[in-house]
């Protein structure tokens, strides 16, 4: 840095230093006490809004006080001194100085780099807009203050720049900031900023009228919407290709990755880049209490509409633009992806276009009735095709009464309104649309989302009746989990293509066909078939076959055989079957990974019961030990059990199981202590290890120990020989490490001098006098065995 760099940081941070002094005499202590403790206090996701928690006993009373003296301040209906203002008009014009100098250095890192560069976070030089947004954060604390920042429609345009270009900690005081001011705004004055003269309206509708909709037009809560977008993660595959391979062909894209830094977006600069996952669980949570009322009614009902006619916007787009390569590169498949991210379930069903009606409600009216497949005599099986020569029909009875010869060339089209309908389900958090030429899906919790298009074979079968032969009539086979469609090979014969992956899945499947007419979409030899994928189930399933496996996130529940576990959740049955074997991550135990991903129960299945059983057994041995040390520790009554409304209330063995750090010797399988897990955390401690080095003390003893007449050799323990922590690897076949020690042994067996007993990890001297292990050993450096742990901490405690 030269010398005129240094001189002129240090200016800046002397004048900082001045003018913060100066507003806080003439804001008084609401700006230095205040600004910190709130900036803290809403780095946390899932920001809640402040006036929602009533503050109690002193801290009320301070609030009170701090509330009247800025209301002083703020007096004469809300005009300021002359001193006041000239604050004011500094704060907001270094916070518009900021926001511009923080965008250009964002477009040039934008630029300079790959589009899929993360950018969240990343932008320096942000301790005087830090410092700003810190003293208006404080102003915002009082409803006076509120009012008067919420007329400042430049500050907020600053500030919905600076969510998209601050650095992580301005990006958090932002949405904090955002919380307690848009309660005070009108949304059609926010509107306005975008150049959006009106609402949208109260009661969303479809519109069939492509040639109104501009799918660069900027929608109310884009610039929300558009956080949201950025951080999603999407798979595209496309479905039903003729003679292709299917749906096996999947792509993975990030907004960043579709659409470049320098493509043209008009005013929706904010499209570009990236944004962090964290931000983005804060903005959804933002919206959602937006769309719940918790900042205003009238916000309420503009979020709602405003997520729906994003959702509906899907369907607007022209026909040239609904390709893969075309669509994936629209901000509207975004928007509205991260529209279903924040949508609610009984928001949803109203989304659903409902082109049918009754036949009663044709009497009063002159709409269509919904015609009826004419091969099904149940008189409730919907049409979808109509063909000249055999009626209407389901698309199941389209498939299999013209796989003959004799019947391909009958001409066929998908009725007008099945091609131009939406649907909207909300399945276990996770939102879904369904159109005629794709189905996009997306879920809030893991920000993955997922878009299918139709293939030609699908498409094609909406072809007009004319005098040319479809497509789709010389198809005679469509492959049950890949959607691959041909008149050659395995599929003429058959409904499974030769794709290997689609053969092995075959293997497991079920054969059998349901008393709806659909083939079970379970696996073979169960004693009950699953429930009808395709929503004949009457409520026994809160899934359908075009739901994502929540394990892989990659693939339909239809694509491959699937179980439903006890708790009533599907899944692939190969997707259960890999993780289970799968197990942890890392060399500590830890039984996530054997927990429904929706429910959190255990996962419970007849057909895995081969694999779940040592899976048990595991965490039966790795309980009861657990529960032993917390009881000989004296912590099975400590407050974190036995407190009201803690976490682990009543509930010792998982206060344990938390607490510890368990691994699985190399050797005899069983469960060891390896010291407390938040050590591990700390430390944090690397996942690239040899599961050979993992040897409990029992089978690592090098020094003879001596064998505990009431526990044997199941709980001894060592020393690690660098520091004073329990040993966890045995490595060389002589030496003990800790978890520490062992990521760095490289360097600690090249010591030459060794720290002294308090001895911490990575050759690390301890302050005081008294061994973390509290028992007298030999020189760091040498093997000790600290005998049974058990009896030890019993000794101990």
């Amino acid at each position: 840095m030269s010398c005129f760099q240094t001189q002129q940081t240090n200016c800046e941070a002397e004048t900082l230093r001045v003018f913060r002094l100066l507003t806080s005499q003439v804001f008084g202590k609401l700006i230095s006490g205040e600004a910190d403790s709130e900036s803290v206090k809403n780095e946390t996701p899932g920001l809640q809004s402040e006036q929602s928690v009533p503050d109690s006993g002193a801290n009320g009373a301070a609030n009170d006080l701090r509330e009247h003296m800025v209301g002083i301040l703020f007096s004469q209906s809300g005009k300021l001194s002359h001193l006041q203002k000239q604050v004011c008009a500094h704060i907001v014009q270094a916070i518009r100085v900021e926001a511009l100098r923080q965008r250009e250095e964002w477009e040039a890192l934008l630029c300079s780099k790959s589009s899929s560069v993360s950018l969240g976070g990343e932008i320096p030089s942000d301790a005087y807009c830090f410092e700003m947004l810190s003293m208006v954060l404080a102003l915002s604390g009082s409803s006076v203050g509120r009012q008067y920042l919420a007329l400042q429609n430049d500050l907020l345009l600053d500030l919905l720049n600076l969510l998209h270009t601050g650095s992580a900690r301005v990006q958090r005081q932002v949405i904090a900031l955002l919380r307690r001011v848009l309660p005070e705004i009108k949304p059609l004055v926010f509107g306005k900023m975008f150049g959006i003269p009106s609402l949208p309206p109260r009661d969303v509708i479809v519109s069939n009228d492509k040639h109104e909709f501009d799918i660069h037009s900027v929608g109310i809560l884009d610039v929300f919407l558009a956080c949201i977008a950025k951080s999603l993660t999407v798979q595209t595959k496309v479905k039903g290709s003729v003679g292709g391979t299917g749906s096996k062909s999947v792509t993975t894209v990030t907004l960043a990755t579709a659409i470049h830094p320098r493509d043209p977006l008009g005013e929706r600069w904010w499209l570009r880049g990236c944004l962090s996952r964290k931000l983005s669980e804060c903005i959804i949570g933002l919206l959602k209490d937006m769309s719940a009322g918790k900042l205003s009614d009238s916000w309420a009902v503009v979020t709602k509409n405003a997520i729906s006619q994003n959702v509906l916007n899907l369907t607007l787009i022209d026909e040239r633009m609904r390709g893969p390569t075309e669509c994936i590169k629209t901000p509207t498949l975004w928007l509205a992806l991260a529209s279903l991210c924040v949508l609610e379930s009984e928001h949803a069903e109203r989304l659903s276009s409902s082109h049918w009606v009754t036949a009663g409600d044709q009497e009063n009216g002159n709409q269509q009735s919904r015609p009826l497949c004419d091969n099904h005599e149940d008189g409730e099986t919907p049409a979808i095709i109509l063909c000249n020569s055999c009626g209407n029909l389901c698309a199941d009875c389209d498939r299999y009464l013209h796989l003959h010869s004799k019947t391909r060339c009958h001409q066929r089209q998908i009725f007008k309104e099945e091609e131009e309908a939406i649907r909207v389900d909300l399945h276990e958090g996770c939102g879904r649309i369904k159109l005629f030429w794709a189905m996009a899906l997306a879920d809030s919790k893991t920000l993955k989302a997922m878009v299918e298009f139709k293939g030609e074979s699908t498409r094609t079968k909406a072809s007009l009746m004319s005098g040319e032969k479809s497509v789709s009539a010389a198809i005679t086979g469509i492959c049950r989990f890949c959607g691959t469609t041909g008149n050659t090979g395995l599929l003429a014969i058959g409904n499974v293509c030769s794709e290997v992956e689609c053969q092995e899945y075959a293997k497991n499947a079920c054969h059998k066909s349901l008393s709806c007419g659909h083939q079970c979409g379970g696996i073979a030899n169960e004693r009950k078939c699953l429930p009808c994928l395709q929503g004949c189930s009457g409520g026994q399933l809160r899934q359908d076959g075009d739901d994502m496996c929540m394990i892989c996130f990659c693939e339909a529940l239809s694509c491959a055989p699937a179980i439903q576990l006890d708790c009533g959740h599907v899944f692939h049955y190969h997707c259960a079957r890999a993780v289970l074997e799968n197990r942890w991550s890392g060399p500590r135990i830890t039984f996530s990974f054997s927990m429904c991903p929706i429910c959190k129960n255990r996962i419970q299945h007849s057909a895995l019961e081969e694999i779940l059983a040592p899976i048990r057994g595991l965490y039966e041995d790795v309980h009861r030990k657990a529960l032993m040390r917390l009881e000989y520790e004296g912590l099975h009554r400590c407050e974190a059990i036995t407190g009201m409304g803690g976490r682990f209330h009543n509930d010792a063995a998982n206060y344990a199981m938390e607490r510890y750090a368990y691994y699985v010797c190399h050797k005899c399988r069983k469960a060891y202590y390896g010291g407390e897990a938040r050590c591990d955390a700390e430390l944090g401690v690397g996942d690239n290890y040899d599961p050979s080095e993992l040897v409990c003390g029992g089978c690592s003893d090098v020094s003879r120990a001596q064998m505990c007449p009431k526990h044997g050799t199941d709980f001894l323990e060592y020393k690690c020989r660098y520091c004073c922590s329990v040993a966890v690897f045995f490595c060389f076949g002589s030496t003990h490490f800790c978890n520490a020690c062992h990521d760095d042994f490289q360097k600690l067996t090249n010591l030459r001098e060794f720290p002294k007993c308090p001895a911490g990890p990575r050759g690390k001297q301890l302050d005081g006098d008294e061994c973390p292990l509290h028992v007298i050993h030999p020189p760091t450096g040498e093997e000790f065995a600290l005998g049974c742990g058990v009896c030890r901490n019993a000794h101990t405690f």
